[in-house]
Formats: C-alpha cells, structure tokens, sequence
C-alpha cells in the first residue's frame, strides 16, 4: 500500500542544554569579533577593487552577526558578554585570503549544527542568518583566492 517515510524528530542532531547553548552563542560571539578584526586589515591590503567589495561586505556582515549574537546572549542571560580576541595572524594576503574562506566554511558547519540542535525559533533564526552569510563569505573569498 503506502510507504511510510519516518519523519526525524527534532531537533534533528539532538538536543542541547541549555547551558550548552549559550556557550555555543558566546564562542559564536567571540568568532564574529575575531573575524571583524581580521577583515579589517585585509580590507587594507586588498589589491583591487573586487577584493575590497568582497571583505568589505564580509566585514560589514560580521559586525551584523555579532550584534545579533550579543542580544540574543543579553536576552537569554541578562548579561554583556565579556570575551577578548586573539588576532588572527597571517604572513601574507594570499594566505590570509585562503584563512578566511576556512573560517568561514567552519563557521557556516558550526551554526548549521547549532540551528539543527534546538527548536527555539529565536536561536535557530539567529544562527540560520549567520549560517547563510557564512556560506555567502566563503564563495567570496574562493573567488578572491582564486584571482591572486
């Protein structure tokens, strides 16, 4: 007769606690402001005009992501988040260039994993539109390393 497909339950990778989460929101936090600080100076080595667009709108959206985060951290603990950054370091464009794109295919699997733990609208929206800016930043800067 039918064939019945079994539908996962979700959250479909399992739950997480609650006090994993916002660990996963902090590091995520702390990765946003990493990430900011890092495409701020490759914006200023940036050879062309197309290499500045691309970090300059992968900046732009870091510091959107972590705005987002540090409510969504705000509205779950009632607290500022307090962290501090270790400055990526690269020894030339190029390689800071193909860090880039690595960062950002990490990021993009860690907030897909994230969104796919939990069935809170408000973390899995959060993550999701970070998750899709991420995927959007590595395409970037494949393209980037690619010209040089």
């Amino acid at each position: 007769m039918y064939n019945y497909i079994q539908i996962p339950q979700l959250p479909i990778l399992g739950p997480y606690s609650f006090h994993q989460i916002i660990q996963f929101i902090y590091e995520a936090i702390v990765g946003e402001a990493t990430a900011a600080e890092f495409y701020s100076r490759l914006l200023q080595e940036a050879p062309d005009e197309l290499h500045r667009e691309f970090i300059e709108h992968a900046y732009e959206d870091e510091l959107e992501h972590l705005y987002a985060f540090t409510r969504l951290y705000c509205h779950f603990t009632g607290q500022i988040p307090q962290y501090t950054i270790t400055p990526v370091v690269y020894s030339n464009y190029k390689e800071g260039i193909l860090m880039a794109l690595k960062d950002e295919l990490e990021a993009g699997e860690f907030y897909r994993n994230i969104q796919l733990s939990t069935t809170d609208k408000l973390i899995r929206d959060t993550f999701y539109f970070a998750m899709v800016d991420e995927l959007q930043h590595a395409t970037q800067f494949s393209t980037l390393y690619n010209t040089l």
